[in-house]
């Protein structure tokens, strides 16, 4: 990314992670919650395990989410939210415009500076959220996986980036079930109210503290991106009953 990009001097009042600013963006998180709750009972029962490693509330974490199906933002948001902590998703920074821009701010979700002079200040909001113990949710791959299997695929250096950066928890994510619900390749929802099973998981935060002396480094940020999907593709064949593909139990590599 060219050095002589500035970021639009409009990009840092986008949103506020202030005591009075996340009082707001919980109660309306609330109101959110309660709406998605109501709309995802009806295509599927949810249940979540893992929530005591969540750490208490007021310690700014970055939960590193799998991500397989267009509906588990919603699933994943609720599990954290119904156990008290407060999404805060990333997004691009010009979705934070307009009637969509007025939404995502009023329920403080997170823009990412694509324009920004170096990949560190595109996490600008997430490091002011996190320094304000709120809860930062990632999706390492950028996207959906496209493996045909479901196994998470390569993750980018953003979670590990701002790991290191801030010293911030990393708690793995991983979910499974909403592929009965909402099929890949199919574009409607199976509404069947408690006919299908989805489950969220939390795991223990992924230690990096053997990282720390050289977390300048670029092989750190592949080795803890490394970590983190492993972590991630064992906890998902955990909920799928399946085996662990022998990708995923390789050590860091620095790639």
């Amino acid at each position: 990314m060219s050095a002589d990009i500035e970021p639009d001097a409009n990009d840092h009042d986008l949103v506020s992670f202030d005591p009075a600013s996340v009082r707001s963006q919980n109660r309306a998180g609330t109101v959110a919650a309660t709406a998605a709750f109501g709309l995802m009972r009806t295509a599927t029962k949810m249940s979540v395990r893992g929530v005591e490693h969540l750490p208490p509330a007021g310690t700014g974490i970055i939960a590193a989410a799998y991500h397989a199906n267009h509906l588990d933002p919603i699933l994943v948001g609720l599990a954290l939210k119904r156990n008290g902590r407060m999404p805060h998703f990333l997004a691009k920074s010009t979705l934070f415009t307009g009637v969509l821009g007025k939404i995502l701010k009023t329920i403080g979700q997170i823009p990412v500076l694509r324009a920004s002079a170096s990949a560190g200040d595109s996490l600008e909001y997430a490091k002011d959220a996190l320094a304000n113990g709120q809860t930062v949710v990632i999706y390492p791959e950028g996207t959906l996986t496209k493996d045909p299997e479901l196994w998470p695929q390569h993750f980018k250096t953003g979670t590990a980036r701002l790991a290191l950066e801030t010293g911030a928890p990393i708690i793995p994510v991983a979910h499974w079930g909403l592929d009965t619900v909402y099929p890949r390749g199919e574009k409607k929802v199976r509404f069947r109210p408690f006919s299908h099973d989805s489950v969220v998981a939390f795991g223990p935060a992924i230690d990096y503290s053997d990282l720390w002396d050289h977390r300048a480094e670029k092989k750190t940020m592949g080795d803890l991106s490394q970590r983190v999907k492993n972590t991630v593709a064992a906890m998902v064949a955990e909920l799928s009953e399946r085996e662990l593909p022998q990708r995923f139990t390789a050590k860091e590599t620095g790639e």
